[in-house]
């Protein structure tokens, strides 16, 4: 057990003074969180060049409103409300008169100013707009444009349009549209939790549920999860490929024995994630408490983690260092290891499921399933209603379990891995070596 913990203090040392080990450190919350930051950095920086758009109007009676539409959206919205720069594009509508024939030439010419960059994009509103929809559909609104991935326009055209033809029909129809605005005000719906009795036996009222609340804590944890154990089980099978290439393992087999080796790596690499862990953990609870969210940080889980997590990194490191003992270069172990990460991606695919039935049994049964089990089950314990206490007892066992399973079977291939040379072993052969040993 000395020579354990000596090779997994050599390990940990060796990982967190590393310059790798800092960087990553200091990249991975500009990975997982830079789009959202860049996003607001940049928005209104891009593009807030006047948006021309072209309006043939068979109607004849939207125009004007659209027209109205937009400058009252050029004047309020396009402004940010705090710095008053403008942040979003401003819409400039102009009236084409349809023609009667030639109605294809026409369409090809407004095609062609789009192309030329004289407009950003032209509508043909339908004859009939104001008419009841047909059976086989509405009345035709067509939207022109070369650049299907710019929505704001469409969106913004969709709710005006609609919203002036509910209007232009109510009045044709004399119906006061006050009278139907109060009849189809929505009545909103308070999402709320239970009611509880406290210590002293008095009845708690019910509160409102904030999901933001209720999602964050349980997201963040998970991909906190997912990003150490990604960060932690690579650099532990480029650390066993670096050794054999440079003969190193040969040295080291010399003082302690294989599964001694793999049991220290394995160690020590827990220890590096939980410092990793512990570091972001004090992160994120600052930056929390100083927006005044401290209160949803979920310390009562803190410890469940800590197990979850480690047996993660011990059950699929584990593999990663088999994988790694039995390759000569990065190549070979990358296709060596594409089967072991389908079951570390397994909890991803299912994860809105979980999170939207967290007590179903089908939520309970995958968190139950070991690998899947760290990360479904630490996500459910983080929802409401949270599972029973004897299923985290019994997924913790069932992980233990099969943690000790794989570190036992992958020290069988370790051991002959190591010292192996040449053609990688196909998985025919490195299951001979965990029968025969």
């Amino acid at each position: 057990m000395r020579k354990v913990w000596v090779v997994a203090s050599r390990e940990y040392r060796t990982t967190i003074k590393s310059k790798t080990f800092v960087i990553v450190m200091g990249l991975m919350p500009i990975f997982m969180f830079g789009s959202i930051v860049a996003d607001r950095v940049m928005r209104g920086r891009v593009d807030v060049t006047t948006k021309k758009i072209a309006v043939v109007d068979h109607s004849g009676k939207l125009f004007e409103a659209l027209r109205d539409s937009a400058e009252s959206r050029n004047e309020e919205e396009v402004l940010d409300s705090e710095t008053n720069r403008q942040i979003e594009p401003k819409f400039e509508l102009l009236e084409i008169r349809p023609v009667e024939d030639g109605r294809d030439d026409q369409l090809f010419e407004l095609s062609e100013r789009i192309r030329r960059k004289e407009l950003f994009a032209f509508i043909e509103v339908g004859r009939d707009i104001l008419g009841s929809p047909a059976a086989s559909g509405r009345p035709g609104i067509h939207y022109y444009s070369n650049q299907p991935t710019y929505r704001d326009v469409y969106r913004w055209l969709a709710r005006v349009i609609n919203a002036q033809v509910q209007s232009a029909r109510l009045a044709e129809a004399h119906i006061d549209k006050a009278v139907v605005q109060k009849a189809m005000m929505s009545v909103s719906v308070e999402n709320l939790g239970l009611f509880a009795r406290n210590d002293s036996g008095e009845i708690v009222q019910a509160e409102e549920i904030d999901e933001a609340r209720t999602m964050i804590p349980a997201l963040g944890m998970i991909m906190l999860m997912w990003m150490s154990l990604v960060i932690t089980v690579q650099p532990l099978l480029n650390c066993v490929l670096e050794e054999k290439m440079q003969r190193i393992a040969e040295v080291l087999l010399g003082s302690v024995g294989p599964f001694e080796l793999m049991a220290g790596k394995l160690l020590g690499y827990v220890l590096v994630s939980l410092t990793m862990v512990a570091v972001y953990m004090c992160g994120g609870y600052f930056v929390a408490d100083h927006f005044g969210y401290a209160d949803i940080v979920p310390f009562h889980l803190m410890g469940w983690f800590v197990v979850f997590q480690s047996l993660a990194i011990l059950m699929f490191g584990s593999m990663f260092l088999a994988a790694g003992s039995c390759c000569n270069d990065l190549r070979e172990a990358q296709n060596l290891v594409l089967p072991i990460w389908l079951p570390m991606i397994i909890p991803f695919f299912f994860l809105s499921t979980v999170m939207e039935h967290p007590d179903s049994l089908f939520a309970t049964a995958l968190s139950l399933f070991p690998p899947a089990t760290p990360m479904l089950m630490l996500l459910r314990m983080s929802l409401p209603p949270a599972p029973a206490l004897w299923q985290p007892i019994v997924g913790a066992i069932g992980t233990l379990v099969t943690t000790v399973v794989c570190v036992w079977l992958a020290g069988r291939v370790f051991r002959v891995g190591l010292l192996l040379s040449g053609k990688p072993p196909k998985f025919s052969q490195m299951l001979r070596w965990v029968v025969s040993g």
